[in-house]
């Protein structure tokens, strides 16, 4: 939470810096490139690589635990070596396939490939601090992990404040800024590695038979865990072939709809791969069903609401947050209809992510691979029917159908290995939930007939959307409690 809410004051300061033009479009590509091969390599990707194969390994002894880190460590380092070198002298070839129609617009082009080359040395930064996160959460440490995107965000902002005024283009200031915000995520995380016993020391020992099964999970890793990823960026590619705005929009609104994911999908998912992992290594298949199902259905109570919420409260969420500066009414209308498509996928988005896991904790990289590839091919299919008729909406809107796609396909391989995960009591806290968002979306609708969305006074603005996300949710919470959906939910770990 604090990540995100420092995320979006960092992002408030971007649109006053930016707004949605074509500097902003050109930053925001840029920024793409290594948070693209973050999210593909070393997030998501390395955790569910790392974190079954150390749960193995710490079976054995802690000392075997240590000598695979350091080995793991060891490659990391020189795969990142070459893929930084590499990436940065052909910079205008990744341009090219990221930003295609960019390359006919001189201004966009020079401004994306001058703060690409800048920002992607950012991705070995973040790819080391990512294998740290991996290794504390596989020993139940959560804290300084999930806290650590924060510092990105005191940098980036820390750059629009001081920094900025000085550089003759701002955007410079802000590629400067998430570099040293690479550097202090990695930095902070020694102290935390020597408290859980291990102090990095790297070593080159490719042919450790726990290496070999950690490629084994890694490569076919890349292109499941990362879907959502993959889906995102072909909406943004396509979008720079839309006039200048489209990819700011998208930008923001998937901003946005990060929030309730990070807090609840990802979050659920970074607490259920070493539990789930542990389980499985111990044969212990009946606990790590009732934590699935547990999982998914706490995902559900918490995120059906969400999507309801951003769904009602799309515009006035973004012209609150971001209606400052350069950034316009006009933009903030245009970019809530990307948030409202985004947030159709919202759940789909969340069980995915935990569907997955639970395949990764089962050392099965195959069919989530499988999954993902159907998924982004969806994605793709989808996009270019609804690009014409709805521009970049109907961009964002391929990207959450085609996440429904995957989930399907992973609710149906978990269903065939190990049977149905929804009994009746979890059927009748489904039914619960479903009531509750109905009765909060009357609420909503009730709260906009009697007062109006203020058109101007940002403090104003402010009250009215605190206010009506507290009668919302109060709303939501009550009547779900009283009708014992929480009750249920809780059964649900006990009954089938």
């Amino acid at each position: 939470m604090l990540s995100r809410v420092l995320g979006f004051v960092r992002d408030i300061f971007i649109a006053r810096l930016l707004g949605a033009s074509p500097l902003a479009d050109a930053f925001f590509v840029a920024l793409k490139l290594p948070n693209f091969f973050r999210r593909m390599f070393a997030e998501g990707t390395l955790t569910v690589a790392l974190v079954p194969i150390l749960a193995e390994e710490r079976q054995k002894s802690e000392e075997d635990a240590h000598a695979y880190l350091n080995a793991l460590a060891g490659m990391l380092l020189a795969v990142l070596l070459i893929v930084t070198v590499l990436g940065v002298l052909m910079m205008p070839w990744l341009l090219l396939l990221f930003a295609p129609g960019f390359h006919d617009e001189p201004e966009r082009w020079q401004q994306a490939l001058h703060l690409a080359r800048w920002m992607f040395p950012y991705l070995a930064l973040i790819s080391l601090a990512a294998m740290s996160w991996a290794v504390l959460n596989a020993y139940r440490k959560f804290s300084v992990a999930a806290a650590s995107p924060a510092l990105l965000n005191i940098a980036m902002i820390f750059a629009a404040i001081v920094l900025a005024p000085s550089f003759h283009n701002p955007a410079e200031a802000l590629a400067v800024g998430v570099v040293l915000g690479g550097v202090l995520q990695l930095a902070i995380q020694f102290p935390a590695l020597k408290r859980i016993g291990w102090i990095p020391k790297p070593t080159w020992r490719p042919r450790m038979p726990a290496i070999s099964k950690t490629m084994l999970l890694f490569g076919p890793a890349v292109l499941s865990i990362a879907a959502v990823q993959i889906n995102i960026l072909v909406g943004t590619i396509l979008a720079t072939l839309l006039p200048s705005g489209a990819v700011s929009y998208l930008y923001y609104a998937d901003r946005i709809v990060q929030l309730p994911l990070a807090l609840f999908g990802i979050a659920m998912g970074t607490v259920l791969l070493p539990t789930l992992s542990d389980h499985i290594a111990q044969k212990r298949l009946t606990e790590a069903r009732d934590e699935l199902r547990q999982g998914l259905l706490w995902l559900l109570w918490l995120t059906l609401p969400s999507m309801v919420g951003l769904l009602c409260l799309a515009e006035p969420i973004i012209r609150t947050l971001f209606e400052y500066g350069k950034f316009d009414a006009q933009d903030a209308k245009a970019t809530s209809y990307a948030l409202q498509a985004y947030a159709v996928g919202l759940l789909a988005f969340c069980w995915a992510r935990v569907l997955s896991i639970a395949c990764y904790a089962e050392q099965d990289a195959k069919a989530p691979m499988r999954y993902a590839a159907i998924s982004v091919l969806a994605n793709i299919i989808l996009a270019l029917l609804l690009m014409k008729p709805l521009g970049y909406v109907g961009l964002a809107l391929a990207t959450a159908l085609a996440s429904f796609v995957n989930v399907g396909l992973l609710w149906r391989r978990i269903h065939r290995q190990h049977g149905g995960l929804f009994g009746v009591e979890c059927i009748r806290g489904v039914s619960h939930t479903i009531l509750g968002t109905l009765l909060m979306f009357l609420v909503l609708y009730g709260f906009g007939h009697m007062w109006a969305f203020p058109d101007v006074g940002k403090l104003t603005q402010f009250v009215w959307l605190s206010l009506v996300i507290v009668l919302a949710a109060g709303t939501y919470f009550v009547s779900t409690w009283l009708l014992g959906g929480r009750k249920t939910l809780k059964m649900s770990r006990a009954k089938k």
